[in-house]
């Protein structure tokens, strides 16, 4: 296979995978691709047009595309081909993100991101050859360009229009044991085709799939099997699988440390690593190039890990390979150095899943698959080995009956791979690899939890420095205040977001943030709840509607009460329960829980309390942060609200009751909410932004992998404001205000959206996408980070609860309240009493 054609291939994986019944990722076998149109620009630009965001201009045979902003793109002449076909480019790009290709058909002459394929582009002012696979049905008549997503200049040299002829049978599906390797033949064409496969021939009907099964007689404990499918007058379909049997006789070399037994095979072509006897995972096969390992001998020498780990490496090369291997506090440490590009370490953890995760794209539970489309139906679903901008932190982990099996790197453009179960091989195990030419990572297994890997994971190498702010504090006031009275306002009050179709209404919220900002009340007939997406409801203290605030809030825990189940769940009925194993999930049941414990918190009342402890005891059964968000996302997806809420709702529970075990689940809930944040950069806005969840809204679009919305990770943000002050596991007000320094970076700092939030952003464009969302929320989490009170203050002791516009502390029988001299305030008292104040700028109220 030539180098073109594996290009392509690679390509044209996840297309080939898409209409597969089970995952495939190996690539349907390209026999050539036909040249159809090509454009070059010699005599001009070919009838290549600009459309929006650029201009184009033919110089010495380049297309030169000048990008003036974030939406580039140019249109071809019309023509007419048939598929399947592929688009060939050769490009220089000096502007910034990936490209991608959208066509229109004689069926359907719209242009939509349906009829698109997308490409990446290295920046780097260097010749590039791209090919990309379009998966286009009818007539195609015309294509549109895409060539970045920022500033800048793309040069095109050529672009070609083939159409691919693949081969017609393709190896869909393998299955591994120990002694037999079956694969399942697809037969794409119209006519039967007879073929053999290990020496054992079969016929497929047209469109059929046929499972054949050859006998494998390797008997070492690692062995890498061709597979092999031959048709008469046809070019070979093959793949490798590799093998592992743990209880085959080897040469073994083997090492110890803290309990972790690494037994290495003598001719390195895996390794097995152990606790307490039993196989947790193996190294299957160490490394490999394109379905080849290397031969490989131990040697000595030095390397990249000999002067951090000194002695006790091992060492192999063989084949331009050289691997390191070396035990430390019970963790391996892998690092690999080839002249191409390799794949490794394999890590295939052995057992049942019970949890798995690959940082910023799968949250698994018990039993379940990755890439599947649960949460997300369209070949995006096909992550196993995704861009690595998507990837938040460099951890994938699978946790099984025999312990959790984790693999952490720290250079983020290594490619990640990750398939459970392990479909590249065939076998029941769970796969995780990287691809790279020169690799570094470390390998866990140990007894743990999911929450235990990810703290592993983060204490490697600690949180992040925090990103510069910015603008100061002041500025920052300044800007949210202009948002407020600027694209937010309007005739009765404020819009959640800038955009008119927002209905304007008086929002408790954002009168509460202009009366902290400006000591203030505006004039208000009425007061809305709502608004915000963290509750600041000081308004009604200094309005005099305290009793419409404890009257709103009551009917507000009763109701709750009264939908809460006996068993303390909420129950989801509707369209986004499709694919789920129930219908409940954390997140579902987690917001209102948080919602009457901190109605309780507030007041003391009892039947809240009594309720939200009882929804505590019930959430002890999930394990994966989920169903936040179900007015447009499945009660499956995995989703950092979720986290938000449970933390919320445990650190209520626990400050309530001081039962320990709630501060436990506040603890694993946070930790949980981890992945969901960057932990590592690439562009000016991204360290701490977070990914809201891990699919897409209605199954389809848009994706919001890979797509910070910094909203969602506000509130999580703000629970951990709340966790800070009992547990110390991370850093939480770090964390959380390393979120809120990327929230006030996404703001807009100028023009008609002035000081609000971008719905979402892009990170490679560096773009702002709406609706355009208000300020308060992110005012909430800078005072509460900052020490200041910015919604009600709350102080209990063994007699008393108060509620107060103003710091509030009890002593002696007395409300000692910090407030602002000449204001009148309301302040509750024990749930039901309500006291005005006059304030002398220091107040003492008897409470007896």
């Amino acid at each position: 296979m030539t180098d073109r054609v594996l290009s392509w291939a690679l390509l044209t994986a996840i297309g080939a995978a898409a209409v597969a019944e089970d995952i495939n990722p190996y690539p349907r076998t390209l026999m050539r691709a036909e040249s159809l149109v090509k454009w070059t620009f010699e005599a001009g630009d070919a009838g290549w047009t600009a459309l929006h965001d650029c201009t184009v201009a033919a110089e010495k045979g380049v297309l030169r595309i000048t990008s003036t902003g974030t939406d580039p793109y140019l249109r071809s002449p019309a023509f007419k081909a048939e598929g399947p076909l592929g688009v060939r480019l050769r490009l220089m790009g000096a502007a910034g993100g990936n490209g991608q290709v959208f066509w229109a058909t004689a069926q359907s002459p719209s242009i939509e991101q349906a009829k698109s394929a997308h490409f990446a582009l290295a920046h780097d002012k260097q010749w590039h050859d791209v090919e990309v696979p379009l998966d286009a049905t009818g007539t195609v008549t015309m294509l549109r360009l895409d060539p970045a997503t920022a500033p800048g200049e793309v040069a095109v040299q050529s672009i070609e229009l083939c159409r691919l002829v693949r081969h017609p049978l393709e190896i869909v599906r393998v299955e591994a044991g120990e002694d037999e390797v079956a694969v399942h033949v697809r037969n794409h064409s119209a006519e039967p085709l007879a073929f053999t496969f290990g020496g054992a021939a079969a016929t497929a009907a047209a469109g059929s799939v046929q499972r054949v099964a050859m006998a494998v007689e390797a008997k070492s404990a690692f062995a890498a099997v061709p597979l092999r499918v031959e048709a008469k007058g046809l070019p070979h379909v093959e793949r490798t699988v590799f093998l592992c049997r743990p209880r085959a006789r080897e040469s073994w070399i083997t090492r110890e440390s803290a309990g972790l037994k690494l037994r290495v095979a003598g001719d390195g072509t895996g390794a097995l690593l152990e606790r307490d006897g039993v196989v947790v995972a193996a190294l299957a096969p160490l490394v490999h190039r394109g379905g080849v390992a290397p031969r490989l001998a131990r040697v000595g020498g030095s390397g990249p890990l000999s002067k951090v780990w000194g002695g006790g490496k091992l060492v192999f090369k063989g084949d331009g390979v050289s691997i390191e291997l070396s035990l430390r506090k019970g963790d391996l440490h892998v690092a690999i150095e080839s002249g191409q590009l390799c794949e490794g370490p394999v890590v295939r953890a052995f057992g049942s899943l019970e949890a798995g995760l690959f940082a910023g794209l799968e949250y698994l539970g018990k039993g379940e698959a990755s890439s599947s489309k649960l949460d997300i139906e369209t070949d995006e679903r096909l992550r196993y080995a995704p861009d690595p901008l998507k990837v938040t932190m460099p951890l994938m982990a699978c946790v099984t009956e025999r312990g959790a099996v984790a693999l952490a790197w720290g250079d983020m453009s290594l490619q990640p791979v990750y398939a459970v179960p392990n479909f590249f091989d065939g076998t029941p195990d769970h796969r995780m690899a990287l691809r790279g030419r020169k690799i570094e990572a470390t390998v866990f297994a140990r007894p743990a939890a999911i929450e235990e890997v990810i703290h592993w994971a983060v204490q490697r190498h600690g949180l992040p420095p925090l990103p510069k702010p910015p603008r100061s504090r002041d500025a920052q006031h300044k800007l949210c205040l202009a948002a407020l009275n600027g694209p937010l306002k309007g005739e009765g009050g404020w819009g959640h977001c800038a955009e008119p179709n927002w209905k304007r209404q008086p929002f408790a919220p954002f009168a509460s943030t202009l009366w902290r900002l400006t000591g203030e009340v505006p004039k208000l007939d009425k007061l809305a709840g709502g608004g915000s997406h963290v509750e600041n409801d000081a308004i009604y203290f200094v309005t005099g509607r305290a009793k419409q605030w404890l009257d709103m809030r009551s009917a507000q825990a009763q109701g709750l009460i009264k939908s809460q189940k006996p068993d303390g769940s909420w129950r989801y009925q509707g369209q986004y329960q499709k694919g789920h194993s129930e219908d409940t999930a954390s997140g579902h049941c987690a917001r209102p829980a948080a919602t009457l414990l901190e109605f309780a918190h507030m007041t003391g009342d009892k039947a809240a309390l009594d309720a939200g402890l009882k929804a505590l005891d019930y959430m002890k059964r999930f394990r994966v942060p989920r169903g936040a968000q179900t007015w447009e996302l499945s009660l499956h997806t995995p989703d950092i609200l979720a986290s938000a809420y449970l933390v919320w709702a445990y650190v209520r529970g626990h400050e309530l009751t001081g039962r320990e075990d709630c501060l436990a689940q506040a603890r694993r809930w946070a930790l949980s909410g981890v992945p969901f944040v960057y932990l590592w950069s690439r562009y000016p806005v991204m360290l701490y932004a977070t990914i809201p969840v891990y699919g897409a809204t209605n199954y389809r679009a848009p994706n919001w992998m890979g797509l910070p919305v910094q909203w969602c990770g506000g509130v999580y943000a703000y629970a951990l404001t709340l966790l800070a002050p009992h547990d110390r596991t991370l850093d939480w007000a770090h964390l959380a205000r390393g979120i809120l320094l990327s929230a006030e970076q996404q703001q807009y700092p100028d023009g008609k959206l002035v000081g609000t939030l971008p719905d979402s952003f892009h990170l490679a464009a560096q773009r702002r996408q709406g609706p355009n969302i208000n300020p308060c929320a992110i005012l909430s989490l800078r005072w509460a980070l900052d020490g200041e009170l910015d919604s009600l203050a709350v102080a209990a002791d063994a007699r008393h609860r108060v509620v107060s516009p103003f710091p509030v502390e009890l002593r002696d029988g007395k409300a000692h309240i910090k407030a602002r001299k000449g204001t009148t305030y309301q302040i509750l008292v024990d749930g039901h009493r309500i006291r005005d104040i006059a304030s002398e700028g220091t107040d003492l109220v008897p409470l007896d």
